[in-house]
């Protein structure tokens, strides 16, 4: 994609991968969020979903890419405390709802089908950022190989094909290796989590003259599986570090509603002082 100009990603570019015709004739493509069979021109979500994807709206953190409260507050709570070794990172969509609910089924009932979808939404929010950070190389974040062996596939890996197939920017899934398998990280804090992936990531060459890459996930937590990642990479000379994930946590001052939408506090209050105006 050229520099400085919009570019309209549709699942059609990715749906013509190899097999991939074949494959939605066999199997009619479903909703990536309520999981119902597709309709004539809907692609990747059905039109009554496509109105609740729980994107990320700004104002956004500076440094993670979080919802935050207010456009005077430019960092959110974690990145105000935390020293974080990437530079910047961004989200498709808030890790909630219907979303959430999405993202287990991919992983817990081997719904690949979906990773189309994900990466349409990635692909256009690294749009906005696309100039600014100038990726040289996607690096998806690795999986130890017993667990890519249990799971059949890392769906980072997939994601940065599929966003590199649609942005035509070059991605290396071998540059960095996972060493050994850590537990799992949803019940642990921060420093817990720091501490479970120490020694759990190397290079398998070294990085030649890269200046500026992106790492790319399928959902940001504590970004403490990204902060490693970007220190061994800085580590290994490479100067700037940037992150892209489907899903980040929605910010403690982000409510959202039961049809998936979010809002931030202060624009839930602000409606309900127009609406008591009204009256």
């Amino acid at each position: 994609m050229m520099e400085g100009t919009k570019k309209k990603f549709t699942l059609l570019q990715l749906g013509k991968t190899a097999g991939g015709v074949a494959l939605r004739l066999l199997y009619p493509p479903r909703c990536a969020l309520c999981d119902t069979i597709l309709g004539k021109g809907e692609e990747g979500c059905c039109s009554a979903c496509a109105k609740k994807i729980p994107r990320v709206q700004s104002p956004t953190c500076f440094r993670c890419g979080k919802p935050v409260g207010s456009w005077e507050t430019e960092y959110c709570d974690d990145c105000r405390k935390i020293r974080h070794w990437f530079d910047q990172g961004a989200a498709a969509v808030t890790y909630t709802g219907a979303m959430r609910r999405s993202v287990y089924r991919m992983k817990a009932d081997n719904r690949r089908d979906y990773l189309d979808f994900y990466a349409l939404l990635m692909a256009e929010t690294l749009q906005k950022y696309r100039h600014i950070w100038q990726p040289e190389l996607l690096i998806p974040v690795p999986m130890h190989w017993k667990k890519r062996q249990k799971r059949g596939y890392n769906q980072s890996e997939l994601l940065a094909k599929k966003l590199s197939h649609l942005t035509e920017i070059p991605v290396d899934g071998t540059l960095i290796h996972c060493t050994r398998p850590h537990t799992a990280q949803k019940q642990l804090g921060r420093k817990e989590r720091m501490k479970n992936l120490e020694g759990s990531f190397a290079l398998q060459k070294p990085p030649g003259r890269l200046q500026r890459v992106l790492l790319i996930d399928d959902v940001y937590t504590t970004g403490s599986t990204i902060d490693a990642l970007a220190k061994l990479l800085k580590e290994a000379g490479i100067p700037n570090v940037f992150f892209l994930v489907l899903c980040i946590g929605k910010g403690k001052k982000t409510v959202c509603t039961a049809e998936n939408v979010c809002y931030t506090e202060i624009e839930m209050r602000s409606e309900r002082r127009g609406q008591n105006e009204q009256h």
